[in-house]
């Protein structure tokens, strides 16, 4: 299978993304960038357990990607959580 074609439309869109980010200042909100990857992510008003380092967990909803790039959680108390490494668990309706 040839992978160039992939390779070039993928390298394609990071050149486009990239010229975006860099045109808005590095802000991902106001190049785009932030709305694109929330579209397009899967755990994204789904119920959620986030495994942090240290062996502590956060579980709630995953409401919103922030500008950093890290998942927002919803816990049921009303606090946020912000989550920048971890293991996101999608959870099944009870």
């Amino acid at each position: 299978t040839d992978r160039d074609p992939l390779l070039r439309a993928v390298l394609r869109s990071l050149e486009h993304w990239y010229g975006d980010w860099r045109a808005a200042g590095g802000d991902p909100a106001a190049s785009g960038l932030q709305a694109a990857y929330a579209a397009g992510c899967a755990t994204l008003g789904r119920s959620v357990r986030a495994e942090l380092p240290g062996g502590t967990s956060a579980t709630g909803e995953a409401v919103a990607i922030d500008g950093d790039g890290r998942l927002v959680i919803a816990r049921p108390d009303g606090a946020r959580t912000t989550v920048g490494a971890g293991d996101v668990v999608h959870l099944r309706p009870a």
